[in-house]
């Protein structure tokens, strides 16, 4: 088996000077030791909209927030693993990629990868504890727990968000005057799709609308019923 076959591994974060992740900051950091830890964290928010005459809300997409990962390392300059020595300069390099660039006045954008694993995002905390140091004071041993949050460009919210898609759930707010078969026209591009619209709202009287109501906007591939 050949040595590239057997060679280990390790944790590297890359930094970049852009938000497109396509200029390198010159600045790569290895770990030492590879993660004890990894967890990935995601989350969505939803939003309760009560329809007229149902009995209870509804709950609707209203967005997502960036991913975030969290990572923690053990970096030991015992000799055990790798040269003895001070793990001060490794550490003062890990903790920079959380300052500002001075021409962007940006934090980096950082590439962290190891395996499988791989996220782009910003370093939003570090926290080390020294549980180790030599006769000088100097650290030998610490514990590191990453905070990094994603990151993404104009470009790729858009491509992912695609606002313009008909599988989303929206809502709409009623406002005086407005009629259903109205409402249908500018969301669907087809009045005649105020009948589903009715029906996902469970509305007894479609021809009238209470200014200030808020009506669930079922998405393309739900509405049923639309052209008769």
């Amino acid at each position: 088996m050949s040595a590239t076959a057997t060679a280990l591994t390790k944790l590297t974060i890359d930094a970049y000077a852009d938000l497109e992740f396509r200029t390198p900051a010159g600045i790569s950091w290895t770990a030492l030791l590879n993660p004890t830890e990894l967890a990935f964290s995601r989350k969505n928010r939803y939003e309760a909209t009560q329809s007229a005459g149902t009995s209870a809300p509804q709950q609707s997409f209203s967005g997502g927030e960036p991913d975030q990962v969290s990572i923690d390392l053990l970096l030991d300059g015992t000799g055990v693993v790798g040269n003895p020595g001070s793990i001060g300069p490794t550490l003062d390099k890990l903790v920079g990629l959380t300052t500002f660039q001075g021409d962007t006045h940006q934090p980096y954008y950082v590439h962290a990868h190891w395996g499988r694993f791989s996220f782009r995002g910003i370093l939003t905390q570090v926290d080390v504890t020294y549980t180790l140091f030599d006769r000088a004071g100097e650290p030998l041993r610490a514990t590191v727990k990453l905070a990094l949050k994603e990151a993404l460009s104009p470009q790729e919210v858009q491509a992912q968000d695609r606002p313009e898609s008909p599988d989303l759930f929206q809502t709409w707010l009623v406002r005086d005057g407005e009629r259903l078969d109205a409402i249908a026209h500018r969301v669907y591009g087809d009045a005649r799709y105020w009948r589903p619209l009715a029906a996902a709202n469970h509305l007894t009287n479609p021809r009238f609308l209470r200014p200030g109501t808020v009506l669930v906007l079922p998405p393309v591939a739900t509405r049923t019923g639309g052209r008769r």
